[in-house]
């Protein structure tokens, strides 16, 4: 038994991968319930025993995905969202925010798996949340209070900010064919990422985005001491006085 497992890993070699990524891509797509384990295999270029060798059961074949991609997701976060010394926490959750923008520009997917297993109550949602949502979210939250104790964020619940933070981020890459019939901006663009990032950034702390002009809104009161200050100033240009 073991020399013929041995053969058909050697023979298939990459295909476990292959079946990864393109069952990832059909469970976003489909849901689990409308996945198909032969769509799959064929997506793969894999032969559709291969899945029952590997995973054994479509259970197992989703958790595997979903490991694979939450795992990219941790990679790519730590690969720069380390805390540096004197750092304060607005910076890093503004580089936590460019990294999550950037990744779910290139997986879609992920947020609309995301979506669709989150809206009900189930064992699949419980163990991703889990396994994987919880432990990520405590990191964050810690974060967030430390920004809103030094007032650099917004004074509000920290699950809504998460929430809110989470779908502004990913909702225009999971929709992105609405988006751009509907606009005509093309969110897989390559360089509309960071420009989202940069707005998202923007409306979380307001701080305008690098070299941008800030649109703000004043009251009445302020604005006409806006215009009192320029009419000082046009004055002082034209009085003969020194």
């Amino acid at each position: 038994m073991a020399r013929r497992r041995l053969a058909i890993d050697d023979d298939q070699d990459g295909a476990r991968e292959r079946i990864l990524a393109a069952a990832f891509e059909v469970f976003a797509e489909c849901g689990y319930d409308g996945a198909r384990t032969r769509d799959i295999a064929e997506r793969a270029d894999a032969n559709l025993g291969l899945i029952k060798y590997y995973f054994d059961s479509k259970e197992r074949l989703w958790k595997a995905a979903v490991t694979r991609a939450f795992a990219e997701l941790q990679a790519d976060f730590a690969a720069g969202l380390q805390p540096s010394d004197g750092e304060d926490a607005l910076a890093w959750l503004e580089r936590l925010v460019r990294h999550f923008v950037r990744f779910v520009a290139r997986r879609p997917g992920f947020m609309r798996l995301m979506n669709d297993e989150a809206k009900r109550d189930s064992p699949r949602m419980r163990w991703l949340a889990d396994r994987f949502v919880k432990p990520m979210s405590r990191v964050v939250d810690a974060h967030v209070a430390r920004a809103q104790a030094e007032g650099l964020l917004p004074p509000m619940s920290p699950v809504s900010l998460r929430y809110i933070v989470l779908g502004a981020a990913g909702l225009i890459f999971s929709q992105a064919p609405e988006c751009k019939h509907t606009t005509g901006v093309d969110p897989t663009a390559p360089t509309f990422a960071d420009r989202h990032a940069d707005a998202l950034i923007a409306l979380l702390t307001g701080r305008g985005p690098p070299n941008a002009v800030r649109a703000t809104v004043t009251s009445p009161r302020d604005r006409s001491a806006r215009r009192h200050r320029r009419f000082r100033r046009a004055s002082s240009r034209h009085s003969p006085c020194p």
